[in-house]
């Protein structure tokens, strides 16, 4: 994800371990994801549409919305189990 962020916007990154599953992005010291407060990583380009959202003038907590309208729900392992039985049924 930092090399796509600093391809796609020119800018450097940083990557600081840590521990505990705590997955966080800033910009410019501002928090813009938050894998402890969403609970899940997050999705493809969701990061840069969050920035992208932000510097078009856009209130950083509308971007962050407008950007996980695109991420895929989350299906739950009963949902996921039913389907797979269901396409391994034998016939």
């Amino acid at each position: 994800m930092a090399a796509e962020l600093e391809e796609k916007l020119d800018e450097s990154s940083e990557l600081i371990k840590s521990s505990g599953g705590v997955f966080e992005v800033e910009d410019n010291g501002t928090l813009i994801f938050s894998k402890k407060a969403i609970g899940r990583f997050p999705a493809d380009y969701e990061v840069l549409d969050i920035i992208r959202g932000v510097e078009s003038g856009m209130p950083l907590p509308e971007a962050q919305q407008k950007a996980a309208e695109d991420v895929p729900k989350p299906v739950s392992f009963f949902d996921w189990l039913g389907s797979f039985m269901e396409r391994n049924r034998v016939r």
